[in-house]
């Protein structure tokens, strides 16, 4: 005891009632390593009943004498929607300094397989202790995450998403579901029975998949859903897709365009003439896309939250690595936000 008659306890103190070493107690203090419950249940009781208080104020300013890094990698096909990610990017890197983090950036053509792949790679030569990352459907990219060793570094995904297993924690949207209710949007705005030409991203955009199976599988009681034409994200090529379909189907009512091109879809259903009796629905609160919202060539916009994407990614990296623990989350729901004309 203190002069005073104060208690001192200490992490011997609590090992020693417990009946465990220093190193036990340590783990369960810092939630760190594997512990049995039983274990951690035991050590936490004697830090309870002893009214154990951790020096927070000490830890963080240990763990801000370390040399931490976190990486992040960008890889998108539209620029304007590359920048409203990027600025949640930019204040996320504002908060990651605050506690002392750096940042190492790397920017890849998420076409560029092999650009890609090199980014990823020199990212995790970088001695960085926390990843995020937008998927690329690649798989020697996963191949890349699953040659890490189990816990490495915490890794993110956002917009995109990786295979669960391969990452910590997804920021985005709950891509299935948005997709269905790009569906339930469709079938307020087009008549029953008819026929939607769906325009999708890329087979192996993950996110891009999921949305077009929430579409179909909320429509195929009422309207005939076409085969998927990819449009790889390209406005050109998104145009001349939907172009030749509307010429070759004259019986479209509807186009759902489950990512990038969505303006290249848009322009062509303005160039058939077609304003308003083919409805349109489709993502993202670009400055293209906006506009032809206001015109009345798209119905519906679904916006993903772009700046939370970029934002949360770095900050939930930044708390588990500055506290040591692993991310709060495996999802950060970033929302399902409908705009029409009147609210964009």
């Amino acid at each position: 005891e203190r002069p005073g008659g104060c208690r001192v306890t200490t992490i011997e103190i609590i090992a020693k009632k417990a009946g465990v070493s220093r190193g036990t107690v340590d783990r369960v203090l810092h939630d760190r390593g594997q512990v049995k419950p039983e274990t951690a249940e035991r050590v936490r009781a004697v830090m309870e009943e002893m009214d154990f208080q951790p020096n927070a104020l000490g830890r963080a300013f240990y763990l801000s004498r370390r040399k931490n890094k976190i990486g992040i990698l960008v890889a998108f096909r539209e620029p304007d929607f590359q920048q409203q990610i990027a600025s949640g990017i930019e204040d996320g890197i504002v908060y990651a300094r605050q506690h002392g983090i750096e940042i190492v950036t790397e920017i890849a053509p998420p076409d560029d397989d092999r650009g890609y792949l090199a980014a990823l790679e020199r990212l995790l030569s970088s001695d960085i202790q926390g990843l995020a990352l937008r998927g690329n459907g690649s798989e020697a990219a996963y191949d890349i995450l699953r040659s890490l060793p189990e816990n490495h570094i915490p890794i993110v995904a956002y917009n995109q998403d990786v295979p669960k297993n391969l990452r910590s924690c997804f920021v985005g949207q709950d891509s299935y579901r948005s997709g269905a209710c790009a569906a339930y949007l469709m079938r307020q705005i087009a008549p029953a029975g008819g026929r939607i030409l769906i325009v999708g991203v890329d087979w192996l955009h993950y996110s891009s998949e999921d949305r077009i199976r929430g579409f179909a599988d909320r429509l195929r009681d009422c309207m005939e859903v076409s085969d998927v034409m990819y449009g790889k994200g390209s406005h050109e090529l998104a145009y001349r897709l939907t172009r030749d379909k509307l010429r070759e189907l004259p019986d479209l009512t509807g186009v759902f365009v489950s990512g990038a091109g969505l303006s290249g879809a848009a322009q062509a259903v303005e160039d058939t003439d077609l304003t308003g009796k083919v409805k349109v629905v489709g993502y993202d609160l670009t400055e293209s896309n906006t506009r032809f919202l206001e015109k009345g060539t798209v119905q519906f916009l679904i916006d993903q939250g772009p700046y939370a994407q970029g934002y949360r990614s770095v900050q939930l990296l930044t708390d588990a690595v500055f506290q040591d623990k692993p991310v709060e989350t495996e999802l950060y729901d970033t929302g399902i936000l409908i705009r029409c004309p009147y609210n964009c």
